[in-house]
């Protein structure tokens, strides 16, 4: 199969290969497989229909209205209207990726052959995915159960020619979309307009993008460390294997031998130390860094289930031909996940910040004050360390769990709802915020390290590194403008440009080619 094409089966889809979708431009195809599920499942509906079965969803109305019989005539009429009425949102729109994302994973989920759709959905679902046709989708109306059913449905109404999306870089109706692509608008069959919104797709897209940038956020915090430990001068005995294996923490182990490996070469692994102990936010980097890579690599773990999972609802077994009705529209395993992730990336920002202070204090750095010569005809850095405080406090305030509140709907049929959307919402936003924060610190050991006496005695990574920066990136020597420059490292940050040079020279970061 072509490397450019993603192939979808429902279950082998990973959070990598999802943003080479959402990010990198790479096409999806269902797999074969995939296609044969679609069609079985298919039939097993239609028999049952033609058999006059009672199935929730598609033989009755929605939610408290469960009890009440529609019929035969009627169906295709209840799915249309399913759409109209669950087009209600408020609030920005949904970011691209996150909507792309969001319909990758649902053509994933009906891959698994438990949604019942024709193969027409899974078809006009991959062709405006390919095409990149973005539904605009408002971000506030989902509860995480059932499902995300507003923003769903929003992106449903381009099946049947409503809404409006974007493509080519143009907002279109949805007719107008369709009538571009030389695609006629579908009538939905019983149970489609169903499975089309019953499902935790935008959640779980939140969630895979918020846990992928932590990861990288993850891997920069080794060079911010590393870059703040050498213009410290730490204590580089606090990342001792021998203290390590005496608490052997999976992530604390990993994060101590990457700054290890960072640094090799550097005088400090060799030197007699200048304090007998440094700061905690230095010192115990490992040890919370370490922590925070757990966490990481536990949300990445759930996600990666939900992305190959079908969440919405009625369900359809192709062994036994049972549809049954359950609640895997329910979002708290990721809810959960991404609240937990919130706390543990906060406090990556917090200890960043603390960093930050560090260098920024000449009397525990033993630097110029606020980095800059002259200090008090120059301010320096002063101001980047009440930025980041600033933005502290705001992770602080995203860092309260979504996931511990509900609110009944549906005249109590829907009596706990997840609140999902909410904390995948919070942490995509957090996530972005803790890369600012690592930028500057980036920034701000950047210009500490312009006042060592050369840099021949720093790790060879650290040395190319800072002449990178510096080419583009002077260092300070009285008051500037400096805000681009911070812009500048944390648009690096995002691309991934700093981690490459370390892959490229430490062949992986955590121990992970």
């Amino acid at each position: 199969m072509d490397q450019e094409i993603v192939v979808l089966d429902g279950d082998s889809l990973t959070i990598d290969s999802l943003l080479e979708v959402t990010r990198f431009e790479k096409k999806v195809k269902v797999s074969e497989e995939g296609t044969r599920k679609i069609k079985e499942a298919r039939k097993i509906i239609e028999a049952k229909l033609e058999k006059n079965e009672i199935i929730y969803g598609v033989s009755t109305g929605f939610g408290k209205l469960s009890n009440t019989i529609i019929s035969s005539s009627e169906r295709e009429i209840l799915q249309k209207n399913l759409i109209k009425s669950h087009s209600i949102g408020f609030g920005p729109y949904l970011p691209d990726e996150i909507v792309l994302g969001a319909m990758v994973i649902e053509l994933n989920s009906f891959c698994r052959g438990g949604s019942g759709v024709r193969i027409e959905i899974t078809e006009m679902l991959e062709r405006l995915i390919n095409e990149r046709v973005i539904p605009l989708a408002p971000s506030i109306g989902s509860l995480g159960a059932s499902g995300d059913l507003s923003p769903l449905a929003y992106i449903a109404r381009i099946f049947i020619g409503e809404g409006k999306a974007k493509l080519g870089g143009k907002v279109l109706k949805g007719s107008e979309i369709l009538a571009e692509l030389d695609l006629s608008p579908l009538e939905l069959k019983a149970k489609e307009g169903l499975s089309l919104i019953n499902g935790t797709h935008v959640l779980t897209s939140f969630a895979a993008h918020a846990v992928s940038d932590s990861m990288n956020v993850l891997e920069n915090s080794v060079i911010t460390v590393g870059l703040t430990l050498e213009a410290f001068e730490g204590n580089i005995s606090a990342f001792s294997s021998f203290i390590m294996d005496l608490r052997p923490h999976v992530g604390q182990m990993r994060f101590a031998e990457a700054i290890l490996d960072f640094l090799k070469g550097s005088d400090l692994l060799s030197s007699q130390p200048k304090r007998i102990q440094d700061p905690y936010s230095i010192r115990c980097s490992p040890q919370v860094h370490g922590a925070i890579l757990d966490v990481v690599e536990h949300c990445k773990n759930l996600v990666e289930v939900e992305i190959n999972s079908t969440t919405d609802n009625p369900l359809i077994s192709l062994e036994t031909s049972e549809v049954v009705s359950g609640g895997n529209f329910h979002g708290e395993p990721i809810g959960l996940a991404m609240d937990y992730l919130c706390i543990a990336m906060t406090e990556l920002g917090n200890i960043s910040e603390r960093r930050v202070n560090l260098l920024l204090d000449s009397t525990i750095s033993g630097l110029p004050s606020f980095l800059i010569q002259k200090p008090g005809l120059n301010s320096g850095l002063m101001m980047i360390q009440y930025v980041d405080a600033a933005i502290a406090a705001e992770n602080k305030i995203l860092a309260s769990p979504a996931s511990i509140d509900n609110i009944s709907v549906s005249a109590n049929q829907e009596d706990h709802v997840s609140m999902g959307l909410t904390a995948s919402k919070k942490a995509y936003q957090l996530v972005k915020n803790v890369v600012q924060m690592i930028a500057i610190e980036f920034y701000t050991a950047y210009q500490a390290l312009g006042f060592k006496e050369g840099l021949n005695n720093a790790s060879k990574v650290v040395q190319e590194i800072y002449e990178m920066i510096r080419k583009e990136i002077p260092p300070l020597k009285e008051d500037k403008f400096f805000d681009e420059e911070v812009k500048w490292i944390s648009e690096r940050i995002e691309n991934q440009v700093f981690t490459e040079i370390v892959k490229d020279k430490m062949g992986f970061i955590f121990g992970d080619n």
